[in-house]
């Protein structure tokens, strides 16, 4: 029987050696490479392809966004299906992995064993998310025909975005700097700036181009 050959990339070692030793276990499962960043995991699947990739959707601040990076994979590795590993599982961040290829979400506080249901899974051809998951993406989605506007408010809210976090990334979509919002506000810069990364990491984007990009898709 072939082995199932599993790679996977997340920027905390303690999580990479914990799935490689917990994986290696399984019976027909290989994990075939595990890489702490995106350039090695390119470099790497090359050399040794793999049919699972599990992925951590928010990586550092020099990583590409969780977005940018499924869509890159997707073109380059089109026969590996992408099974997203990560803490943040708001039901916006979930909707917007699997529209842009990923064809499965686990959260890390799920157990082992719902991991290895959710690669023999994906592995299958199907879709893998968690009951709870299923209720809420299914929960979140809107009909179309919405105007723009309610719209971009609506997957501020899904993603679990505060009121406040919610007023920093408008207004930091309309073009204000930090500075600005935080004078608008009578907040503190250091305050703004943490409400923004409070968002950016809800919405499991590292930079300001995966913000924009996340914003639009959900448009």
């Amino acid at each position: 029987m072939k082995r199932l050959r599993i790679a996977l990339l997340d920027d905390h070692a303690v999580v990479r050696h914990g799935l490689v030793s917990h994986l290696a276990a399984e019976s027909g499962i290989e994990v075939v490479g595990a890489y702490e960043s995106s350039r090695d995991l390119m470099r790497g699947m090359v050399s040794a392809p793999a049919d699972i990739l599990l992925l951590d959707f928010a990586l550092g601040r020099d990583e590409l966004d969780g977005v940018s990076l499924i869509r890159a994979l997707r073109v380059k590795f089109p026969d590996c299906r992408i099974l997203v590993l990560s803490t943040h599982h708001e039901s916006a961040t979930v909707s917007l992995a699997l529209r842009v290829g990923a064809r499965g979400f686990v959260g890390k506080g799920e157990d082992m064993g719902d991991l290895v249901k959710a690669i023999r899974t994906v592995a299958s051809g199907a879709i893998y998310l968690s009951a709870d998951m299923s209720y809420q993406v299914a929960d979140a989605t809107r009909p179309g025909g919405a105007e723009e506007e309610e719209v971009g408010e609506s997957a501020l809210q899904r993603a679990a975005l505060s009121a406040r976090e919610q007023e920093v990334i408008r207004c930091y979509l309309a073009g204000m700097t930090v500075t600005e919002i935080a004078e608008k506000f009578n907040r503190s810069i250091k305050t703004i700036s943490a409400q923004k990364a409070a968002a950016f990491r809800k919405l499991g984007v590292t930079s300001n181009n995966g913000l924009f990009k996340i914003m639009s898709t959900l448009e």
